[in-house]
């Protein structure tokens, strides 16, 4: 008996405790009634056209990626419907910010071969774009009988290659489904080719590419004057562990007095607002929320907190020191998120000491002095004072435009990926 057959029985036997697991979720706010009507594949949308490029990605970065594409595709296939499916909530409120006119998105079907044969049968795909790492066994199996699959931006995290190693044939028989497989790496094209895939091709890391952030201009002009005297610091994409480290700096900073510094947070997940709220009231730090939307009293606070997606291209326009979020989580899947984005708004870029996800990036940034890695919160806080200090502006500066030099450099791996898109979308 084969292992997808076998995949396929028990995902059909647990299915009754997928139903509960998702109302469960539910009840937790991290399904709504569109993601659950999309799971069980019970759309109300229809395509128009002959043709369909479908790109799947996980969460918010890789969504960000497949907003890239499609904007870069819908030039070149304008007779051609999009769809993107994701996996997160947060994903969802991202992409439903930014989506193109015309492009559909849906949540990312159960993994059973009855909710897979009907997403196959409802959008019938010409392409599908898998994003980095989000392979399910029967999306990629039963799909390669219905489409070309193309895996883009592929990656193994040291922990992923660690399992996989465990079971190379599975690993190679979920490969195998996809027609080509381009790898962001030379690092994740070595962990593939061991693991038995001999299809793979490092291109690059597609997040080179990812355009610059949207900014609001006229909130940028207000905030720019309100915040006209400090120096803003900004914590972007920030999980529980970074915030204990970040609020007790913010706290002896008060305490020294040192009023220049204006701090903002922003939280990788919105909805923990009120957590990080009760963190600074122990502190006896006053803060500000950004969705409150009162912005008279900002700067009688001690932070600015900011629970809203899509805005990290306005904060990071302000910021004149930028920290990754995510980085202080040791022996975490999170390990760090995206420091790219901030490279092209001329700040100096701070990560924490786990970038595991992105170590690649990092450890180029880090050579070019385009980023400054800190190991304790002690660091933290004396990079920050450096960089505050208008004597090391030359410094600063060197940091800043050695971040934007980098990430300009390139921009030439979208066309790469796009090339082999272009292959098999007209095979």
């Amino acid at each position: 008996m084969s292992i997808i057959l076998l995949y396929n029985l028990l995902t059909v036997s647990l299915f009754p405790f997928y139903i509960i697991i998702l109302l469960v979720r539910a009840i937790k706010g991290k399904e709504n009634i569109k993601s659950l009507r999309s799971r069980f594949t019970l759309y109300s949308t229809k395509r128009n056209r002959e043709k369909l490029i479908w790109i799947h990605a996980a969460s918010v970065g890789e969504s960000m990626i497949a907003i890239n594409l499609v904007n870069q595709l819908k030039k070149k296939y304008q007779n051609t419907d999009f769809l993107i499916t994701t996996g997160t909530l947060s994903s969802a409120n991202l992409i439903n910010k930014w989506l193109p006119p015309g492009v559909y998105h849906e949540f990312t079907p159960l993994d059973n071969i009855f909710t897979i044969r009907k997403f196959y049968q409802y959008w019938r795909p010409t392409v599908g774009i898998f994003v980095e790492s989000d392979i399910w066994p029967v999306l990629v199996t039963f799909g390669a009988k219905k489409c070309k699959l193309i895996l883009l931006n592929g990656r193994l995290s040291d922990k992923s290659f660690q399992i996989w190693q465990k079971f190379p044939k599975i690993f190679k028989l979920l490969t195998d489904s996809f027609s080509y497989i381009g790898v962001q790496s030379k690092v994740d094209l070595e962990k593939y080719q061991s693991l038995g895939c001999n299809k793979a091709e490092n291109l690059g890391n597609i997040k080179f590419s990812n355009q610059e952030l949207e900014v609001n201009k006229k909130e940028l002009a207000y905030l720019q004057e309100l915040f006209k005297d400090r120096k803003i610091f900004v914590a972007a994409s920030t999980h529980e562990e970074d915030e204990a480290v970040l609020l007790d700096i913010i706290y002896q900073f008060k305490e020294e007095k040192i009023d220049k510094f204006y701090p903002i947070i922003i939280l990788r997940h919105p909805e923990r607002a009120s957590y990080v709220g009760l963190m600074c009231n122990k502190l006896g730090l006053k803060y500000s929320l950004r969705s409150h939307k009162t912005k008279n009293n900002i700067l009688k606070n001690d932070l600015y907190i900011v629970n809203s997606f899509g805005e990290l291209g306005l904060f990071y326009s302000l910021a004149d020191i930028t920290f990754i979020g995510g980085s202080f989580k040791m022996k975490s899947r999170i390990a760090g998120h995206n420091l790219l984005e901030p490279a092209y708004f001329e700040n100096v870029i701070i990560v924490g000491p786990n970038m595991g996800n992105f170590q690649n990036i990092t450890n180029e940034m880090l050579e070019n002095k385009a980023c400054i890695q800190i190991n304790t919160s002690e660091e933290l806080k004396n990079q920050i004072l450096f960089f505050m200090e208008d004597k090391n502006r030359k410094i600063y500066r060197e940091y800043s435009d050695n971040a934007k030099r980098y990430v300009k450099s390139k921009q030439k791996i979208l066309g790469n990926y796009l090339q082999q898109i272009d292959i098999f979308f007209n095979d």
